[in-house]
């Protein structure tokens, strides 16, 4: 069964007809409490993007994406951050628990990054704003349990070293992850510090350009054998990941090959595989299934700005990422995805 999409702020339904309705199911249903949770702690910010494709202003935000990307999997997420009083976006916060995302009296957190041919990013402009709110303090205790899981997306790591430290101490046991960004690794104190965590936290999630950062090589290998972690995924882009860390053995996972029309914009797609791929592992604790997940998610949601091809994305299983890239493949996808869709009028 392929995945049913539904738009996230309709009033008014063209409902699809009685078949097609006792085919759904109940594909709809939140998921059951008491099922694991995600937590995403980071940035929620307002992105000026250029690329080749044009220019546009549009929510984004390290945590924000991964949210959004585990949404479409069926997971129960909470996402914790903090905006300022001119945020725009509001509608794309109205899934996840308002208690968890603090409005302040400053200005958001944002991001101007231009794109080149290659969709290398150079970051012209960038403000922390509200995101300096952003500590352990805003996680609430009922979330710090050993079923669930933390994913700290990008930031400064003295920042993220203290909010990891923070949750150990009010629980020992709770699955921890972290990600990072390469301009974090310019000062050889960050590095330092990212090195160490990589040794601390569950996964310790970064791209190549990240690790060769990080490590300060250019040669993969090289820095892989660097690398001291609990639980390593690096990913390689249209490749796939590798895996490993202690006790275990380090494998490349391939990339299932999804395919796109375009590549319209990549601004988070490395968010929304982490958080695509934290997702599917919470639920089935397979790693080629997660970074499976991973490359489909984040590659749909380049077909488009912003979250926008995420928006009505929705996996009741974990089996409907397989049929869904069939389906694309065999070009069956838009009519039976538009039997399965509620229209805006």
């Amino acid at each position: 069964m392929l995945p049913l999409l539904l738009s996230s702020r309709s009033s008014r339904f063209r409902k699809p007809d009685t078949s097609v309705q006792e085919q759904v199911g109940n594909v709809l249903s939140t998921p059951l409490d008491g099922q694991p949770m995600l937590v995403f702690v980071g940035h929620i910010s307002i992105d000026k993007v250029v690329n080749l494709n044009g220019s546009r202003i549009q929510p984004g935000g390290g945590a924000l994406y991964s949210a959004i990307a585990a949404k479409t999997l069926n997971c129960n997420i909470a996402l914790i951050s903090a905006i300022g009083k001119d945020y725009a976006f509001t509608e794309w916060l109205d899934s996840f628990d308002s208690s968890c995302i603090k409005t302040y009296n400053m200005p958001t957190t944002r991001f101007h990054i231009r794109y080149d041919k290659n969709w290398v990013a150079n970051y012209i402009e960038a403000s922390s704003g509200a995101g300096a709110r952003i500590t352990s303090s805003l996680i609430p205790t009922k979330l710090l349990t050993r079923q669930n899981l933390i994913h700290l997306s990008p930031m400064k790591p003295t920042k993220v070293v203290k909010i990891v430290d923070n949750i150990r101490q009010r629980d020992p046991s709770m699955e921890v992850s972290i990600s990072t960004w390469i301009g974090y690794t310019k000062k050889a104190r960050h590095r330092q510090v990212l090195a160490e965590l990589a040794s601390q936290v569950d996964f310790f999630m970064l791209n190549e350009f990240e690790l060769k950062a990080l490590t300060q090589t250019s040669d993969l290998p090289l820095a892989l054998e660097r690398l001291r972690a609990r639980r390593f995924v690096v990913t390689l882009g249209k490749f796939g990941a590798i895996t490993g860390g202690e006790g275990m053995d380090t494998q490349m996972v391939p990339a299932l090959t999804v395919p796109t029309e375009k590549t319209i914009d990549t601004t988070g797609a490395g968010d929304t595989w982490n958080g695509a791929f934290l997702a599917m592992f919470k639920r089935t604790k397979d790693l080629m299934k997660s970074v499976t997940a991973g490359s489909i998610i984040s590659s749909i949601k380049c077909t488009k700005w912003g979250f926008d091809a995420l928006r009505n994305l929705k996996f009741k299983k974990p089996s409907d990422l397989v049929e869904y890239v069939l389906a694309l493949k065999d070009g069956s996808l838009q009519k039976r995805i538009s039997d399965l869709t509620y229209h805006e009028n």
